[in-house]
């Protein structure tokens, strides 16, 4: 069995949040209390006969069947399997409701370590959930996305440099009509993504046309209606820019659906990879990002905080993406004058 975080707060005489924040390793604890809760976990297991080190795993993704989450699944338990770590794997579906669910059921597992990307968008109920974690009583590692009033490690790309790398490079193939289907604007990726887009536009001595600017939620259909949208609205427009893999997914059945040939008719930037497009012979350039090593490293960094006993300094790692332009024609324009 586990050890409950209640009960060395009982045994301490010690809040719940005081003895999370020692097993976490994150935030201050004073050196008298946290021998006190060391000495209490020591006495808790030689009391409990059927106590065993758990070494499991449990991972939180919002949607198992985006690529980004699966090559990042696919790196950390590569690494976890190699020192025998079970890794457990949950999707929440971008939804809170359900995340919490999970989360209060993980607290009847055996888990030594929790790597989760959140869905959590409302301000005002962060720091709630930021208790829920913590009071998991085990190391946090956030992936991709942030989560504020949080001492969280955790593992992000730079979205804002990627984004405008991406649109940059468009605009230096000759496109000044671009357009961008952003992910929801609740998330901080999508805030960042489209910060990055409006960058590029700023440096490069571009104004920014509003109407070109679609909001989209990650999913294929929001990349198929917006697509849609912009071809039928604003026929000056050469590229789009997406800024997830399922909404380009959305917007390539978009273009097909209507005949209008990719790197010819126009240009399609997206924000993440498909292995696929290479399989099929898309040739669609994309913003790239370390996805499986993404999941190395917070599997790493988790490792190092279940396995040290004294808390280490919290870490937020970022990983620059990179951007891969496939078949030098397609990017090039040939409406903008």
């Amino acid at each position: 069995m586990s050890i409950k975080v209640k009960d060395i707060a009982s045994q301490c005489g010690v809040s719940i949040a005081t003895v999370s924040r020692y097993l976490n390793k994150s935030g201050y604890v004073k050196k008298e209390t946290r021998e006190l809760i060391k000495n209490a976990i020591q006495e808790i297991k030689e009391q409990d006969e059927n106590y065993q080190t758990s070494k499991n795993i449990a991972v939180i993704f919002p949607d198992l069947s985006n690529m980004f989450f699966t090559d990042v699944l696919k790196g950390l338990t590569e690494e976890a399997e190699k020192l025998n770590y079970n890794v457990f794997s949950f999707d929440s579906g971008e939804n809170i409701e359900k995340e919490m669910k999970i989360i209060d059921t993980l607290q009847e597992f055996n888990i030594c370590g929790l790597i989760i990307t959140t869905t959590i968008k409302n301000r005002e109920t962060t720091k709630l959930h930021v208790n829920k974690l913590s009071s998991l009583g085990v190391p946090v590692i956030l992936i991709d996305r942030d989560l504020m009033f949080s001492d969280f490690d955790g593992v992000f790309s730079d979205n804002k440099k990627g984004s405008f790398d991406g649109v940059d490079t468009l605009i230096g193939a000759g496109h000044k009509n671009i357009a961008v289907i952003t992910g929801p604007l609740e998330y901080e990726t999508a805030q960042l993504r489209l910060e990055g887009y409006k960058e590029a536009h700023k440096i490069n001595g571009l104004e920014i046309n509003e109407s070109y600017i679609h909001i989209g939620d990650y999913q294929i259909e929001s990349g198929y209606k917006c697509t849609k949208d912009i071809i039928e609205n604003n026929k000056d427009v050469s590229a789009i820019f997406s800024c997830n893999n399922m909404m380009t997914l959305g917007a390539i059945n978009a273009l097909n659906e209507m005949e209008i040939k990719i790197g010819q008719d126009i240009s399609l930037l997206g924000f993440d990879d498909l292995e696929f497009f290479t399989y099929l012979g898309l040739n669609i350039s994309v913003v790239s990002r370390q996805t499986s090593e993404m999941g190395k490293i917070a599997f790493e960094v988790l490792l190092k905080k279940i396995t040290n006993e004294e808390p280490c300094p919290t870490q937020n790692i970022t990983l620059k993406p990179s951007v891969e332009v496939r078949g030098s024609e397609k990017l090039i324009n040939t409406n903008d004058k």
